[in-house]
């Protein structure tokens, strides 16, 4: 992939215009793999965090929905606050919110179809699917024992089917004892299995992979499948090759992690700037400087807020309030103060963490059950907050106000046009 990207100086708030009054780039080519390509359409720049763990009884049993109380690691915070209780659906949800649609199975088709529907509507061209390895592997599962391998089969036969316009992009989780033998035979199995298919999102020809908690491989075993090399694990050049993206979480990751593993660039996931470093918007002219100065891709993570306090009654600190949606338009305007060329939305739908953008409604209280709402606003607020920024971001794109970058695909006609530390981070992930 190409993208050549000229930048003026970045200007929303004055810890930013500090950090980058001095930074004017010009005919910059990141990611110095060069192909001929056409632009990309503005929607195919937002990509949304996707979660397909959820089913209700039709679909075989409540999953999700039902979540358990979770203990906290620490023994003498555990036996502080309840823990192994399960909510009880549809009146007692694990989410702070309660879904317009109700507690729905992702494995429903006009559920999916209404999804894809909406993601298009809004302005959102790429679904990022969550997802845990094959079934047949050991410990592929989430915490809640859903692998969802046939879900996002499921999701990518709707797409053509349908004509929906949305892409696909893959969220890699980190199953237990994850190695990198175990991503290579990962990679190998989603190339052979889509790689037919017109619904993925591609650049370059190739699929794209963001890679949650990256850091719990060491950079070295990153590096023997994302650093050319002649080893036997090696995906560069090869079918299994993608553009790929890890995360980056505490200060000196740019330099410890993310350069010498061999990613292609790097996003930051959480949507509270309490978990990391990587999740402060303050942060990102110099994450974004880095990005540019060392030819990787700079992803910035935007979401409308983080209340997990249902499931992790302990984790009052990583909690960020929604402010009737001021908190996701700050977010917004941070990745476009800093030029990101490619937004990611945490989450389209992660309702346990209350992260979600897609639409809730009010709900009395039940079974002791209580929630928050969107109002006084429209159930549809987070979405139309991403509609309107995701048409601001293709408007600076193509008028070059603060970044224009021309990003070389191939492949699918259809796409152009409260802790520092890593181990905070993955404590307050319901991954």
């Amino acid at each position: 992939m190409t993208i050549i990207c000229y930048f003026n100086a970045f200007k929303f708030s004055e810890i930013m215009r500090t950090a980058v009054s001095v930074l004017v780039i010009t005919a910059l080519a990141m990611l110095a793999r060069q192909t001929e390509g056409s632009e990309v359409a503005p929607m195919y720049r937002v990509h949304a965090f996707y979660y397909m763990w959820y089913t209700e009884p039709r679909a075989g049993g409540w999953t999700h929905w039902d979540h358990e109380v979770l203990p906290h690691w620490d023994a003498n915070i555990k036996g502080k606050f309840p823990h192994g209780i399960r909510f009880e659906p549809p009146d007692c949800l694990h989410s702070p919110y309660y879904p317009l649609r109700g507690p729905y199975s992702s494995m429903d088709r006009e559920l999916i179809q209404q999804h894809l529907k909406e993601m298009e509507a809004y302005g959102i061209g790429v679904l990022v699917a969550s997802w845990w390895g094959p079934p047949w592997r050991k410990g592929s599962h989430d915490t809640q024992m859903v692998n969802t391998d046939k879900r996002l089969e499921q999701v990518i036969r709707e797409i053509e089917e349908t004509g929906s316009p949305v892409r696909v992009a893959f969220h890699l989780e980190p199953y237990e004892g994850r190695t990198k033998e175990h991503v290579y035979e990962d990679l190998t199995y989603l190339t052979k299995k889509y790689m037919g298919t017109h619904a993925l999102l591609r650049v370059n020809g190739q699929p794209v992979y963001y890679v949650y908690d990256s850091y719990k491989l060491p950079p070295g075993d990153w590096a023997q499948l994302l650093v050319r090399n002649d080893g036997p694990w090696n995906v560069r050049g090869t079918p299994q090759d993608g553009l790929f993206l890890g995360l980056w979480l505490d200060k000196d990751d740019g330099e410890q992690h993310i350069l010498p593993a061999g990613f292609d660039g790097f996003y930051t996931y959480f949507s509270s700037d309490q978990v990391s470093y990587g999740s402060r918007v303050e942060n990102w002219p110099l994450m974004q400087m880095w990005a540019i100065g060392r030819n990787k891709l700079f992803v910035p993570s935007v979401g409308p807020g983080y209340n997990d306090a249902k499931i992790r009654p302990w984790n009052k600190v990583s909690q960020r309030t929604r402010g009737d949606g001021g908190s996701y338009r700050t977010y917004w305007a941070a990745a476009l103060g800093v030029g990101a060329q490619v937004v990611s939305i945490t989450s389209y739908n992660e309702w346990g963490e209350g992260t979600q953008i897609e639409p809730a409604i009010p709900r009395e209280p039940r079974d002791g059950c209580q929630y928050l709402s969107y109002e006084p606003n429209s159930p549809y607020l987070y979405m139309e907050i991403t509609r309107n920024s995701s048409r601001e971001l293709g408007r600076l794109i193509a008028s070059g106000e603060k970044g224009m970058c021309t990003m070389g695909i191939g492949g699918d006609a259809n796409n152009a046009g409260g802790s520092e530390s890593s181990e905070g981070a993955d404590n307050v992930s319901d991954k």
